[in-house]
């Protein structure tokens, strides 16, 4: 079995469904990556990042995490030496209402998704602009909170040259693009001290993943934070998956492309043996006849229990 990339799976799938179209092999990429993502999943695909850390700075409660950020496997403050406590964040604010922002030492910390890195400081427009000359076509669309109002607006990029919404956010709901851009889309807020956002070029919609540390840091240190790496899609023809499943991609996604076509038959037997396929292949992950499971015990940090 040899792993292919993106455009010949596309092209592969189109060939068995008699139909090599580009429109439909833009749909093939749909389906393409549904598939993977769904044997990612079921195999429990982990890549691990074991070394990523991160300074606090003093008084600052909040920090954005990398984007291939998926699930974090422990949290440490390494330079006080303490073993941080995960809570949810109704939680945190049901069981620390009163003191959530007071500073100290971090004891706990919550895992939360916002749609920007950062939320401005203060009331603020929004500085918008590309790392590319060529994106002058490009719609960036925003929702947020102006005068305690809900309001929406579109800014059309200028290329490198920064362009200002037209009204000042106290708080941003959503940010997205019209289409893929050619180069990646800054924006900030507040004379462009925060950063609100830093939007790829095939990405459409802003969603990050950030971490709330309680106590709010009263000192610099340094928390690690090794975290399970997030998959992304296929997006160019020559990206390859990350596991060497090319043919079950297939299997997966030719069953899709007949369902499409309304081919009900033929995509009942794809899905078969892409079900099979699958089950194989979960199989030969998890036979390690020397593999031992081994299970560590943790301290249950008495402080949170009420």
């Amino acid at each position: 079995m040899a792993n292919k990339s993106f455009s010949v799976l596309k092209t592969n799938c189109g060939t068995e469904v008699q139909d090599t179209s580009t429109s439909f092999a833009t749909i093939l990429g749909v389906f393409i990556n549904r598939r993977y993502f769904q044997i990612l999943r079921a195999t429990n695909w982990k890549n691990i990042k074991p070394d990523y850390s991160f300074p606090t700075v003093a008084s600052t409660q909040n920090y954005a995490l990398p984007d291939d950020f998926g699930k974090e496997i422990a949290c440490t403050d390494v330079t006080n030496k303490l073993s941080l406590t995960k809570c949810d964040l109704e939680e945190l604010y049901r069981s620390y209402a009163e003191a959530l922002t007071t500073t100290g030492s971090v004891e706990r910390y919550v895992i939360y998704d916002d749609v920007v890195k950062a939320q401005p400081t203060a009331t603020s427009k929004l500085n918008i602009v590309s790392s590319s000359a060529s994106d002058t076509a490009i719609t960036v669309h925003i929702k947020g909170i102006s005068s305690s109002v809900e309001v929406y607006e579109s800014v059309t990029l200028t290329g490198t040259t920064a362009v200002d919404s037209a009204n000042s956010y106290t708080s941003i709901k959503s940010i997205s693009k019209s289409a893929a851009s050619v180069g990646y889309v800054t924006v900030t807020s507040n004379s462009a001290t925060v950063t609100n956002a830093l939007i790829p070029r095939e990405t459409l919609e802003t969603r990050y993943k950030l971490i709330k540390l309680h106590y709010v840091p009263s000192t610099v240190a340094t928390i690690s934070l090794p975290y399970i790496m997030k998959p992304t899609p296929l997006s160019q023809d020559y990206d390859y998956p990350l596991l060497d499943i090319a043919d079950l991609i297939e299997l997966g996604s030719i069953a899709d492309a007949w369902r499409y076509k309304r081919q009900s038959t033929k995509s009942q037997q794809y899905e078969l043996l892409f079900q099979q396929g699958l089950q194989d292949y979960m199989f030969e992950m998890e036979n390690e006849p020397n593999k031992i499971t081994q299970f560590a015990p943790v301290t249950f940090n008495q402080e949170d229990l009420f």
